[in-house]
């Protein structure tokens, strides 16, 4: 009754079901050859002996990075830099080697190499500058369908949009640093975001601060980043699951701890998997590969354990977001009729005052930079008289410009505190009608709703 959810269960449904298909592999996003239609040289991911799982394989190599763990020998531990003289392996996905010939094993270029996460209209760079962004911004269908939803429906006030995995909240920019942020904005970022974390357990993070791949390089196109920026709608990227915190280890760095972190850890996780997801890490097993020949399969099956949580564990991760979610629609802007009367001042002659709030948390532009962008028209007033009637005073249609929500003061300390009334605006005409002549008014804002209100005359 007071507010709209938009959900878009799938945003990429071809790219989920070849993903989850009986040939399952990983997939960044779409199904369509990407930046080229041939497939490059080099070691493409694939199930080789059929049982429906992309492991790893290792072969023994003198030059390898990897070696047995002393801890658990089903763990690959990484070779000191000083290390030599022991029994050292490489490890590799499981899959084949296109145009192989015989010494040289690259990586090869994943064919369908689309990102729709840098595909939206923020800051876009090409291909490159910046792998799988598309040729233009907006180019894929489900991208621009999207953009196109969101640009005709500016009463969104907020936006999440699910990814996996790190458990955290992720706020704009992935570009720039806070204090490039409107400030006001920045700190209701953070207001919101402590509400999230309480809720969730989840740690919300700058992207740009936090959860940059490599500290000199950014990510742009993304949709957060345009949701805010474009229409000042405070959006959220949550990346679910997280299989190290998940077996106990805290306030990781998230993507230092791929790069540094004790091996003691990964046996920590290990254990956790035969506890609690058995099957998860494959032992490992002698397999005739068509090109390699000897090498041994086995290793993590990523898909369900590090990319997604394993299927008994995929309801309980999502609803931990269910309160966060409606306590962002309990922030939403409503407007109200605070007192709206009309008090007669001659014959056929009438007052009347309206007296209108906000009251919700953010304001009727949602955010600084909604209001900066002129995302959404301020709020107006539309006055309809009965036939017979006219105005002495007052326009038919006004404009109010925008109301502040309790989000404008943030301050914690009562010591010297002061509430002026920035939520409330007043209107008021004379009119000449007959009496017992009904005047209707329309209250409208395009983020807090419209309100349509009659009033008897006399």
């Amino acid at each position: 009754d007071t507010c709209t959810f938009y959900l878009a269960p799938r945003l990429n449904p071809d790219g989920s079901a070849a993903a989850m298909s009986a040939n399952p592999r990983y997939l960044r996003s779409s199904v369509r050859l990407y930046p080229y239609e041939d497939i490059s040289d080099g070691l493409h991911p694939e199930d080789l002996d059929g049982d429906g799982r992309i492991l790893q394989m290792r072969i023994p190599d003198p030059n390898g990075n990897w070696k047995i763990s002393q801890l658990d020998p089903r763990l690959m531990e990484k070779r000191a830099p000083h290390e030599s003289g022991g029994m050292y392996y490489r490890l590799l996905t499981e899959g084949r080697i296109e145009n192989y010939d015989g010494y040289i094993i690259e990586e090869g270029r994943p064919p369908q190499g689309l990102d729709f996460n840098r595909n939206f209209p923020f800051e876009w760079r090409s291909e490159s500058e910046q792998h799988g962004a598309g040729p233009y911004p907006a180019s894929e269908p489900e991208v621009r369908a999207v953009v196109d939803f969101i640009s005709q429906h500016l009463n969104i006030n907020a936006a999440i949009t699910f990814h996996t995995y790190s458990r955290v909240l992720l706020r704009p920019f992935s570009t720039r640093p806070d204090d490039s942020m409107e400030v006001g904005d920045l700190w209701i970022y953070k207001k919101i975001g402590e509400i999230g974390s309480k809720f969730s357990g989840y740690r919300c993070v700058s992207t740009f601060h936090d959860f940059k791949y490599h500290p000199k390089e950014i990510t742009t196109g993304a949709f957060d980043d345009w949701m805010y920026d474009q229409f000042g709608a405070f959006t959220f990227t949550i990346e679910l699951w997280d299989l190290p915190s998940e077996a106990g280890i805290v306030d990781r760095k998230f993507i230092d701890w791929w790069r540094e972190h004790p091996h003691e850890e990964d046996l920590k996780i290990i254990k956790w998997a035969d506890e609690h997801a058995p099957g998860s890490f494959v032992d490992w097993r002698r397999m005739d590969h068509p090109q390699l020949g000897p090498v041994e399969i086995g290793g993590w099956d990523r898909l369900y354990t590090w990319s997604n949580p394993p299927l008994a564990f995929v309801e309980n991760e999502v609803a931990r977001h269910t309160p966060f979610i409606l306590s962002l629609a309990e922030k939403l802007p409503h407007l109200s009729v605070h007192t709206l009367e009309a008090s007669s001042i001659g014959e056929d002659a009438y007052r009347i005052n309206l007296v209108i709030e906000n009251n919700g948390f953010f304001s009727t532009s949602t955010s600084q930079q909604g209001h900066k962008r002129r995302a959404v028209r301020p709020v107006r007033i539309e006055l309809d008289l009965p036939e017979g009637a006219n105005l002495a005073s007052g326009n038919k249609r006004t404009e109010l410009g925008h109301l502040e929500g309790r989000s404008a003061d943030l301050s914690v300390t009562s010591y010297g505190a002061s509430d002026p009334t920035s939520h409330r605006r007043r209107l008021e005409w004379v009119v000449r009608a007959k009496q017992g002549s009904t005047i209707s008014l329309k209250i409208i804002s395009q983020r807090a709703g419209t309100l349509v209100r009659s009033l008897l005359l006399g």
